[in-house]
């Protein structure tokens, strides 16, 4: 639970109360068995006339009972019923909390004269202004998508501005429509999304909406608020205080432990590149010792394009220097022996660290890519023989366009995930590097990334978490399914682990669930399938530490079934404190930082700040990893990562374990910077999710080859 503190600050919610009708019709209906059980009802009772979900024996309604008698005839099996509706009936049922939503859209579609799909979105008819693309001129209509979220035990109408497109009176194709929303809304920031909520509350809040079969909807005019807690910052005037209805907190983000120049102390700084550029990485003592004295190249090259790879290769020695937009986080590049404290060796054309490809190869596409993908991994076979530990540079020249993913009707073929996967089961390091890569109009950021990934492709360690419990482990699971695998046998489960707090030893482990259960497009473990990941995880870790963590921590991207708990429970028996914890990207609620202006809120500019979490209930938060950071350039000043759009919090929901969201917060945003594949501030996700997705990348060619771990560095 967050502390009971003053806020400091408000952030607005685009979450609204409403009132819904408190009466449906329930219907008896005799539904063919062969039947598309949504499909039929629609066609039967279109939008028009009201909403209508399937149920266990029937449907439910919202609908006038004539309208009703008429478009079933016969298929009813009994007269319509009106049967009471709940919050707690929308809240613990998605069937009837989709049946408000589109009863609601559609109620709100027919008040205000406006068009909908009937579902989720709604639009005006006229449009408000013209935009191109490919040549082609669209019409854009203000949108406003709708959802039902509960928010402490309670519904809320949460709005999205959107767009839609049409042309000549049709609407645009969705590829087309996706690439409009972006154009459009690619950087909308805090107070141009208010405006646009703004816009629609003003059109539909505080207004009867008349709902088919009766009743009435009614939106409120004021949202949700939040109260945020954050040390350091004066509280809010109590009159200010009242209106927040949520509260939270802003978690201090997590320091990470470089070296000192000197190799002899741990320095503490929260941002990777700049603790880098002032420190050295964490196991400097390494290369100090001569224990690990450089860092080794070797490449894979055409023969007519290697004049571009040495030269790409030999800018990693220079210096670049980012752009003035860039300087909010980027730095100076030194070069990477100056900003590693370590050589860079380089292979030489003719040398054994240095193959000419033969790339012409001949066939269908097909059978041409995976010719070329053998080659590569020959190579691999030389250069493994001879220099074992070098990263091997693989160049991939623009003409292998055709052959880097292929997809058939009866097969699938990703070049690169291919070679990853043979590497990786030879503990061979890899670096795929495409010629499009060589001409970045951003020299500077793509030598900073690189740098790093070839430092940790060397199985070295730049920087590690700032954290003294070394008694918690930590463990990712992902799914990801074997397209050429039996029925029955499809689906694989990977596993990431970190044995500690500190973020060390990032490996996974891949295996199958023998008795999926599918719900939904997710598949889900089975008692036993979860015992036996459960006993996988415990006894790697003991194998690791000859001991076993008194609190594992288990992350996952779906909800935890009673059975996966019940199973993972017992695989995991003698681990005193087991957290099982749900991490999903929450697609719909989305909140304002505010800032007081003469004694007044007002919507700041700048998004909300990382490490803002906001209780929903007592087992679940959002928490924005992506969010507003201090400025490299100034403390003071704010730097928001990719400076687009309102940024997307994390739904955390916790199924067991008994930390507090301080604690769960803190370990999530650490684990959001151990990912050594981007230079960036942050990912999206923690590490142990990130990894389960590089898991999911290439599950498919490592399935067949036993279920020992790899280090994570050989997928990045």
């Amino acid at each position: 639970m967050a502390p009971s503190v003053p806020a400091t600050a408000l952030v607005k919610s685009n979450a609204y109360p409403f009132t819904f009708p408190v009466h449906a019709l329930k219907l008896d209906l005799a539904i063919p068995q062969s039947a598309d059980r949504r499909e039929w009802l629609n066609e039967r009772l279109p939008a028009a006339k009201g909403a209508i979900v399937a149920m266990n024996n029937g449907a439910l309604a919202f609908a006038n009972s004539i309208d009703v008698q008429q478009a079933f005839g016969s298929a009813l099996r009994s007269s319509p019923l009106g049967i009471a509706i709940s919050d707690d009936d929308i809240l613990r049922d998605g069937r009837i909390r989709s049946l408000v939503r589109q009863s609601l859209v559609q109620s709100i579609s027919t008040k205000i004269e406006a068009d909908s799909d009937g579902n989720r979105r709604l639009w005006e008819r006229a449009f408000y202004k013209c935009h191109t693309l490919q040549e082609t001129q669209y019409r854009l209509h203000r949108a406003v998508s709708i959802r039902i979220e509960s928010i402490g035990g309670k519904p809320y109408a949460v709005l999205m501005p959107e767009v839609m497109a049409t042309h000549e009176g049709v609407l645009a194709d969705q590829d087309s429509i996706k690439l409009i929303r972006s154009a459009v809304y690619g950087y909308q920031h805090n107070h141009v999304f208010d405006s646009d909520l703004k816009y629609w509350i003003q059109k539909i809040a505080e207004i009867n909406i008349p709902a088919p079969g009766g009743g009435l909807f009614r939106v409120s005019r004021a949202p949700i608020y939040a109260g945020l807690f954050q040390k350091g910052w004066q509280a809010l005037p109590k009159a200010m205080q009242r209106h927040a209805q949520q509260r939270g907190l802003v978690v201090p983000d997590a320091n990470l432990l470089f070296s000192s120049s000197n190799g002899k102390l741990e320095v503490k700084n929260p941002n990777p590149l700049k603790g880098l550029v002032e420190n050295r990485p964490w196991d400097f003592q390494l290369t100090t010792a001569g224990l690990s004295p450089t860092v080794e190249i070797a490449a894979i090259s055409p023969n007519q394009d290697a004049t571009k790879l040495k030269r790409f290769l030999n800018q990693f020695q220079e210096n670049s220097q980012p752009k003035d937009s860039e300087r909010e986080y980027l730095q100076d590049f030194p070069g990477f022996s100056a900003a590693f404290g370590i050589p860079l060796t380089y292979p030489h054309q003719g040398g054994p660290s240095w193959i000419d490809l033969d790339d012409s190869v001949s066939g269908s596409a097909f059978n041409a890519a995976k010719e070329l993908a053998r080659r590569i991994c020959k190579a691999l076979d030389v250069i493994r023989s001879f220099r074992p530990g070098a990263v091997v540079a693989i160049f991939v020249p623009f003409r292998w366009s055709g052959f880097e993913r292929i997809e058939t009707e009866v097969e699938h073929f990703d070049l690169h995930h291919f070679v990853k996967a043979y590497a990786a089961r030879h503990g061979q390091s890899t670096q795929f590097i495409r010629e499009k890569t060589t001409l970045t109009p951003q020299p500077c950021r793509v030598r900073w990334w690189l740098s790093l990934a070839l430092y940790a492709k060397a199985l070295r360690t730049p920087w590690r978490l700032d954290s003294l419990d070394d008694e918690t482990a930590f463990v990712g699971i992902g799914y990801s399914i074997d397209a050429s695998a039996a029925s029955a046998n499809k689906i694989l489960l990977g596993c990431s682990h970190l044995y500690n707090a500190r973020g060390e030893g990032l490996q996974f482990r891949l295996g199958r669930i023998e008795n999926p259960i599918i719900r939904g497009r997710n598949p889900y473990m089975s008692v036993d399938d979860a015992r036996r990941t459960g006993e996988t995880i415990r006894q790697l870790f003991f194998d690791a530490k000859m001991r076993l963590p008194t609190r594992v921590v288990v992350h996952k991207r779906t909800p935890f079934t009673l059975d996966e708990q019940r199973g993972l429970l017992q695989g995991l028996e003698g681990v005193s404190n087991i957290e099982l914890i749900e991490v999903t990207i929450e697609e719909s609620l989305r909140y304002l930082a505010s800032r007081m202006t003469n004694g007044k809120p007002e919507i700041d500019k700048f998004p909300i700040p990382r490490g803002a979490a906001v209780l929903l209930d007592k087992s679940s938060a959002l928490l924005w990893v992506h969010g507003v950071t201090p400025n490299a350039m100034n403390p003071s000043w704010k730097y928001y990562q990719g400076k687009r759009r309102i940024p997307t919090p994390l739904l955390i929901r916790r199924y067991r374990g008994q930390s507090d969201l301080v604690q769960v917060a803190t370990e999530i945003l650490g684990l959001s910077k151990m990912n050594w594949n981007t230079f960036d501030y942050y990912s999206r996700l923690p590490a142990t999710l990130d990894s389960a997705s590089a898991i999911a990348k290439v599950g498919n060619y490592l399935s067949g080859f036993g279920s020992a771990p790899y280090d994570y560095r050989l997928l990045i």
